[in-house]
Protein backbone atom coordinates (compact mmCIF):
# COMPACT_ATOMS: atom_id res chain seq x y z
CA UNK A 1 0.00 0.00 0.00
CA UNK A 2 1.65 3.57 -0.99
CA UNK A 3 0.87 6.66 0.25
CA UNK A 4 1.85 9.73 -2.57
CA UNK A 5 0.47 13.04 -3.44
CA UNK A 6 -3.42 12.86 -5.09
CA UNK A 7 -4.17 12.57 -9.04
CA UNK A 8 -7.32 13.34 -8.79
CA UNK A 9 -8.85 16.48 -9.83
CA UNK A 10 -11.97 18.51 -9.68
CA UNK A 11 -13.65 21.84 -9.91
CA UNK A 12 -11.84 24.96 -8.76
CA UNK A 13 -14.02 27.58 -6.34
CA UNK A 14 -13.50 30.23 -9.11
CA UNK A 15 -15.84 26.96 -10.78
CA UNK A 16 -18.02 27.04 -8.30
CA UNK A 17 -19.62 30.18 -9.11
CA UNK A 18 -20.62 28.69 -11.90
CA UNK A 19 -21.22 24.96 -11.03
CA UNK A 20 -21.60 24.82 -6.84
CA UNK A 21 -21.75 21.23 -6.68
CA UNK A 22 -19.27 20.55 -8.46
CA UNK A 23 -16.04 17.94 -7.89
CA UNK A 24 -13.48 19.48 -5.57
CA UNK A 25 -10.46 19.99 -6.48
CA UNK A 26 -7.38 18.01 -4.55
CA UNK A 27 -4.40 19.85 -4.08
CA UNK A 28 -2.50 18.27 -1.19
CA UNK A 29 -3.33 15.43 1.40
CA UNK A 30 -3.19 11.87 1.68
CA UNK A 31 -3.53 8.87 -1.26
CA UNK A 32 -3.45 5.43 -1.47
CA UNK A 33 -4.26 2.47 -3.92
CA UNK A 34 -3.59 -0.81 -4.65
CA UNK A 35 -5.59 -4.15 -5.59
CA UNK A 36 -7.80 -6.67 -3.49
CA UNK A 37 -9.25 -9.95 -4.29
CA UNK A 38 -8.56 -8.56 -8.63
CA UNK A 39 -10.02 -5.41 -8.21
CA UNK A 40 -8.53 -1.94 -7.76
CA UNK A 41 -8.68 0.56 -5.13
CA UNK A 42 -7.88 3.77 -4.42
CA UNK A 43 -8.24 6.59 -1.62
CA UNK A 44 -7.35 10.36 -0.86
CA UNK A 45 -8.46 12.59 1.91
CA UNK A 46 -7.29 15.81 3.01
CA UNK A 47 -7.92 17.17 6.71
CA UNK A 48 -9.65 14.94 9.66
CA UNK A 49 -9.66 10.55 8.92
CA UNK A 50 -11.05 7.88 6.53
CA UNK A 51 -10.54 4.50 5.62
CA UNK A 52 -11.09 1.81 3.13
CA UNK A 53 -11.28 -1.69 4.30
CA UNK A 54 -12.48 -4.95 2.16
CA UNK A 55 -15.18 -6.82 5.19
CA UNK A 56 -16.98 -9.29 2.59
CA UNK A 57 -14.44 -10.22 -0.03
CA UNK A 58 -15.21 -9.79 -4.02
CA UNK A 59 -15.60 -6.24 -5.10
CA UNK A 60 -17.03 -5.57 -1.29
CA UNK A 61 -15.29 -2.52 0.08
CA UNK A 62 -16.53 0.02 3.03
CA UNK A 63 -15.10 3.56 3.58
CA UNK A 64 -15.20 5.36 6.88
CA UNK A 65 -14.38 8.90 6.88
CA UNK A 66 -14.82 11.69 9.88
CA UNK A 67 -14.76 15.38 9.47
CA UNK A 68 -13.51 15.45 6.29
CA UNK A 69 -12.26 18.34 4.14
CA UNK A 70 -12.10 15.94 1.11
CA UNK A 71 -12.28 11.94 0.57
CA UNK A 72 -12.80 10.30 -2.74
CA UNK A 73 -12.37 6.59 -3.16
CA UNK A 74 -13.58 3.01 -4.33
CA UNK A 75 -12.97 0.08 -6.14
CA UNK A 76 -12.91 -1.18 -9.38
CA UNK A 77 -10.50 -1.56 -12.09
CA UNK A 78 -7.32 -0.20 -13.66
CA UNK A 79 -7.75 0.07 -16.33
CA UNK A 80 -11.10 0.61 -16.80
CA UNK A 81 -13.60 -0.35 -19.73
CA UNK A 82 -16.79 -0.12 -21.42
CA UNK A 83 -18.44 -3.28 -19.93
CA UNK A 84 -21.59 -2.94 -17.40
CA UNK A 85 -20.81 -2.18 -13.93
CA UNK A 86 -22.83 -4.16 -11.52
CA UNK A 87 -23.21 -2.65 -7.62
CA UNK A 88 -25.01 -3.11 -4.75
CA UNK A 89 -24.72 -0.17 -1.99
CA UNK A 90 -25.51 -2.17 1.57
CA UNK A 91 -24.65 0.81 3.85
CA UNK A 92 -24.61 4.59 2.91
CA UNK A 93 -24.72 7.01 6.24
CA UNK A 94 -23.68 10.50 7.23
CA UNK A 95 -23.02 12.90 4.63
CA UNK A 96 -21.86 12.89 0.90
CA UNK A 97 -21.65 14.72 -2.21
CA UNK A 98 -21.18 11.87 -4.78
CA UNK A 99 -21.63 8.18 -4.86
CA UNK A 100 -21.00 6.46 -8.32
CA UNK A 101 -18.02 5.80 -10.93
CA UNK A 102 -15.10 8.13 -11.26
CA UNK A 103 -12.25 7.31 -13.12
CA UNK A 104 -9.96 8.52 -16.02
CA UNK A 105 -8.81 8.27 -19.61
CA UNK A 106 -5.42 9.64 -21.45
CA UNK A 107 -4.70 10.72 -25.10
CA UNK A 108 -7.03 12.78 -24.29
CA UNK A 109 -7.06 13.18 -20.79
CA UNK A 110 -10.49 12.69 -19.47
CA UNK A 111 -11.81 12.50 -15.95
CA UNK A 112 -15.36 11.12 -15.49
CA UNK A 113 -18.25 10.96 -13.36
CA UNK A 114 -21.63 8.81 -13.50
CA UNK A 115 -23.35 10.13 -10.37
CA UNK A 116 -25.40 7.66 -9.13
CA UNK A 117 -26.75 9.02 -5.98
CA UNK A 118 -26.12 13.06 -4.79
CA UNK A 119 -25.27 15.58 -7.79
CA UNK A 120 -21.97 16.15 -9.26
CA UNK A 121 -22.69 19.25 -11.98
CA UNK A 122 -20.35 21.00 -14.80
CA UNK A 123 -20.07 24.32 -16.25
CA UNK A 124 -21.37 22.97 -19.14
CA UNK A 125 -24.59 21.40 -20.07
CA UNK A 126 -24.42 18.93 -22.82
CA UNK A 127 -27.77 17.63 -22.80
CA UNK A 128 -29.79 14.44 -21.22
CA UNK A 129 -29.19 10.62 -22.37
CA UNK A 130 -31.51 7.64 -21.17
CA UNK A 131 -29.59 4.66 -19.96
CA UNK A 132 -30.52 1.58 -17.65
CA UNK A 133 -34.26 2.81 -17.17
CA UNK A 134 -32.94 6.66 -16.26
CA UNK A 135 -32.58 9.76 -17.45
CA UNK A 136 -29.00 11.44 -16.94
CA UNK A 137 -28.29 15.24 -17.47
CA UNK A 138 -24.59 15.57 -18.86
CA UNK A 139 -21.86 18.40 -18.27
CA UNK A 140 -18.33 18.91 -19.47
CA UNK A 141 -16.05 21.39 -17.87
CA UNK A 142 -12.50 22.40 -18.47
CA UNK A 143 -9.65 21.78 -15.86
CA UNK A 144 -6.61 24.79 -16.54
CA UNK A 145 -3.06 23.49 -14.93
CA UNK A 146 -4.89 21.24 -12.23
CA UNK A 147 -3.78 18.61 -11.06
CA UNK A 148 -4.73 14.96 -13.00
CA UNK A 149 -3.28 11.49 -13.02
CA UNK A 150 -0.39 12.99 -15.09
CA UNK A 151 0.41 15.79 -12.86
CA UNK A 152 -0.40 19.43 -13.54
CA UNK A 153 -2.31 19.46 -16.82
CA UNK A 154 -5.12 20.96 -18.85
CA UNK A 155 -8.02 18.62 -19.09
CA UNK A 156 -11.92 18.30 -19.68
CA UNK A 157 -14.26 16.29 -17.09
CA UNK A 158 -17.25 14.59 -18.26
CA UNK A 159 -19.99 14.01 -15.84
CA UNK A 160 -23.44 12.04 -16.27
CA UNK A 161 -25.91 12.96 -13.50
CA UNK A 162 -28.87 10.92 -11.89
CA UNK A 163 -28.75 10.66 -8.81
CA UNK A 164 -31.88 8.43 -7.59
CA UNK A 165 -30.06 5.15 -6.63
CA UNK A 166 -31.59 3.23 -4.11
CA UNK A 167 -29.73 1.58 -1.30
CA UNK A 168 -29.96 -2.33 -0.70
CA UNK A 169 -30.16 -3.46 -4.93
CA UNK A 170 -28.95 -4.43 -7.52
CA UNK A 171 -28.03 -1.98 -9.73
CA UNK A 172 -26.57 -1.43 -13.13
CA UNK A 173 -24.48 1.33 -14.74
CA UNK A 174 -24.02 0.85 -18.71
CA UNK A 175 -20.88 2.27 -19.56
CA UNK A 176 -20.57 1.64 -23.34
CA UNK A 177 -23.74 4.70 -23.09
CA UNK A 178 -22.26 6.87 -21.37
CA UNK A 179 -18.65 6.71 -23.50
CA UNK A 180 -20.44 6.63 -26.30
CA UNK A 181 -22.52 9.96 -25.60
CA UNK A 182 -19.56 11.69 -24.34
CA UNK A 183 -17.51 10.65 -27.46
CA UNK A 184 -20.39 11.96 -30.04
CA UNK A 185 -21.75 15.15 -27.93
CA UNK A 186 -19.10 15.70 -25.81
CA UNK A 187 -17.00 17.71 -28.23
CA UNK A 188 -13.78 16.46 -26.51
CA UNK A 189 -13.30 12.74 -27.58
CA UNK A 190 -12.24 10.12 -25.23
CA UNK A 191 -9.40 8.44 -24.93
CA UNK A 192 -7.81 5.22 -23.44
CA UNK A 193 -8.91 3.87 -19.83
CA UNK A 194 -7.19 4.61 -16.89
CA UNK A 195 -8.64 3.20 -13.66
CA UNK A 196 -12.22 3.58 -12.79
CA UNK A 197 -14.01 2.82 -9.18
CA UNK A 198 -17.01 2.57 -8.27
CA UNK A 199 -17.37 4.87 -4.94
CA UNK A 200 -17.90 8.20 -3.09
CA UNK A 201 -17.16 11.55 -2.98
CA UNK A 202 -17.54 13.98 0.12
CA UNK A 203 -16.10 17.39 1.01
CA UNK A 204 -16.63 20.06 3.25
CA UNK A 205 -16.42 18.51 7.01
CA UNK A 206 -18.40 15.83 6.17
CA UNK A 207 -18.84 12.48 7.97
CA UNK A 208 -20.14 9.25 6.74
CA UNK A 209 -19.54 6.05 5.74
CA UNK A 210 -20.38 3.37 2.82
CA UNK A 211 -20.28 -0.51 2.19
CA UNK A 212 -21.01 -1.13 -1.09
CA UNK A 213 -19.98 -4.00 -4.05
CA UNK A 214 -18.76 -3.48 -7.12
CA UNK A 215 -18.77 -6.31 -9.87
CA UNK A 216 -18.37 -6.60 -13.97
CA UNK A 217 -21.81 -7.79 -15.61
Amino acid sequence: MAVAMLVFAGCSKEDDAVAPNAPQIHKKGSYTSGTNNGYFYSLYWEGGSASISFPNGGGNFQINYSNVNDVVGGKGWNPGGTWTVGYNVGYLSGSYNFVGVYGWTTNPLIEFYVVEKGSVTGSTRIGTMSSDGHTYTVYKNQRVNAPSIQGTATFWQYLSNWGGAPTGSNQKITMSNHVNYWRNYGGQGFGSFNYMVFGLEAWGGKSGAINATVWKQ
